[in-house]
């Protein structure tokens, strides 16, 4: 064998060597690239869904402290580890009462789930016409905690919340991942994977507001909108 064959041999082995690499190199890529993918959308497309008008997650839940009206006393920052759902609403509020038999439900499918608390706050003075509500529009007494706020101290003061229904969706940390306005389906199959993913440390990872999306979850949500 020449010199000059055994230079095209020893060039041919390179190209070689440097295509399979090349292409175990972007067979890895697709992979990774399509393992990513789909973790976004086993993260993202219930949120999406779901169409939050606020999502992030750089807000701390302001802590409160609330008495039930079946007795114990609800604090948020015993429910680190937990997400919690959290309601804010009244009884003059037709979407409120729209969403009750789902909290009813949801609160059931839950009862012995430890990931999840769920909390409604209404903003009426009256108990008893906040516990008749409930039964008339759930057919149970007591269907999940609920707590009032009459000076909408919580609710207003330290939330900020004005018009009713309003949801927020608070993760095991204790931060704001989402909130809610107008009445959502809670005991659907979509906001129970939202809740769970949330309650898993496995959120996505979205900042909505302004009806804006941005980052890595972007890209689910906006696809339903082209």
């Amino acid at each position: 064998m020449t010199a000059t064959h055994a230079s095209i041999r020893r060039n041919v082995l390179w190209l070689v060597q440097f295509l399979f690499i090349a292409a175990a190199a972007a067979l890895g890529y697709s992979y990774v690239a399509s393992a990513r993918e789909g973790q976004l959308r086993t993260s993202c497309t219930s949120v999406c869904a779901m169409a939050p008008d606020y999502a992030g997650d750089d807000r701390v839940a302001p802590d409160f402290a609330l008495a039930t009206l079946d007795g114990p006393t609800f604090r948020l920052a015993n429910q680190k580890g937990k997400a919690v759902l959290l309601v804010f609403w009244n009884t003059s509020c037709d979407a409120c009462k729209q969403q009750l038999p789902g909290l009813r439900r949801l609160a059931e499918l839950s009862r012995d789930d430890p990931h999840l608390a769920i909390l409604a706050v209404a903003v009426d003075e009256s108990a008893a016409q906040v516990a008749a509500t409930l039964e008339r529009h759930t057919g149970v007494k007591n269907p999940f905690p609920v707590a009032l706020d009459p000076d909408s101290k919580i609710v207003q003061g330290r939330f900020g919340t004005k018009l009713f229904p309003e949801t927020w969706v608070i993760d095991p940390s204790g931060t704001i991942r989402m909130r809610f306005d107008g009445p959502r389906d809670w005991a659907g199959s979509i906001a129970r994977d939202l809740l769970r993913n949330v309650a898993s440390n496995s959120a996505c990872p979205l900042t909505l507001e302004a009806r804006v999306a941005r980052g890595p979850g972007a890209i689910i949500c906006n696809e339903g909108v082209q």
